[in-house]
This record gives C-alpha cells, structure tokens and sequence, in this order.
C-alpha cells in the first residue's frame, strides 16, 4: 500500500465527507454523473432500497457511467437523465434528497470545452436548496482552475455564503498556496 496522498483529492474528500449522511433507503443525486465514480460511490451508500438519480448533459458520460454500474451489479439503484442538472427540481419532490453532489469542470478524458456553465449550476443549486431535506447535504466541488471554472467557482461559493442567512451551515476544504488556483469542495448543511 502506497503514501497516503495528503491533502486528499477534492472529489475523494467530498465522498468521505458526505459518507455518514447516507442512510440504507436513501434518495441521493449525483448532479454530475462524469465517469461514475460518484455515482458508484452514492449507489454503494443507499443500498438495494436506496434509490441514486444521476444526472449529465453528455451522452459519453451517461454510457461511462451505466456502464460501472452495471459492472459493479450496482445499476438497478440508479436511475440517469441525459439532461442539465438544472433539472433536478422538476425529477423529485421537495425536501426529498438526502445528499446531492456535483463535481464541476469538464468531463476527464473528453473535450475540456465543454464544461459546466455558472449560469445553470446556480440555477441547479437552487433547485437542490429546495429538493434537499433538512439535515441533507449539498456537496460542490469546484475547479476555478481552467478559464470556465474561475467564474463558476467564484458565483457557487457566493452562492454557498449566501445560504447562511437561510439557516444553512457551510464549510469549504481547500489547498493553499498553489501556484495555480486549486480545486475546492463546499459543503452545505441544510438545519
């Protein structure tokens, strides 16, 4: 077994983070399936009564994704909706999800183009403020890293400090003193 890798990485942080707030029977949602890795991971968390709805705007990631699931006999815990997370509102009720997830950026392994947008993530995270149940999480992890991402990430943590005033308790895990902006995880506790 190798050197643990400190800090840990940003989408592996938010996981363990995240972990304890996940119960047997659970309805969670990955806002951003990618590859599957979190998709896995919440499916893995929930249980045979659980239920993972994941959401992304490429077709690539949705086969990437089906596909560990189906190899990790996981598959039939996940529903997947080719569309923009912004659509999370209209695809469970309100105060419903215990955990929501998303990991920004742009999909590994594909065209780094296409990216998340600031745009509909904070129209995503709003309809996740209202699908998320009290004592429910919202994890984001943010890349201002690449040009698309210094925007967004700026606009999702205004957005995370704002929902304080809403009773909300939030938190950001970061590197400091990179030599290029680091990538970041904000959780947010729904009271």
């Amino acid at each position: 077994m190798g050197e643990p890798q400190f800090p840990p990485r940003p989408t592996l942080l938010a996981q363990e983070l995240i972990r304890p707030f996940i119960h047997e029977g659970d309805i969670v949602i990955d806002a951003t399936c990618g590859n599957g890795h979190d998709t896995l991971f919440l499916a893995e968390c929930v249980g045979a009564s659980g239920k993972v709805l994941a959401f992304d705007v490429q077709e690539i990631a949705i086969a990437s994704s089906k596909a560990m699931l189906e190899e990790s006999g996981l598959a039939d815990r996940v529903e997947f909706f080719h569309e923009s997370h912004a659509r999370i509102i209209g695809r469970v009720e309100a105060a419903s999800v215990a955990v929501i997830m998303f990991n920004l950026g742009y999909l590994p392994g594909a065209n780094k183009d296409e990216t998340t947008h600031a745009d509909e993530t904070l129209t995503a995270l709003a309809a996740a403020s209202v699908s998320i149940k009290a004592g429910g999480i919202l994890s984001v992890v943010c890349y201002p890293g690449h040009d698309a991402g210094v925007g967004e990430s700026e606009g999702v943590e205004r957005w995370f400090k704002a929902q304080t005033g809403a009773g909300w308790r939030v938190a950001k895990y970061g590197m400091l003193g990179t030599q290029r902006l680091a990538p970041f995880v904000l959780l947010g506790l729904r009271k």
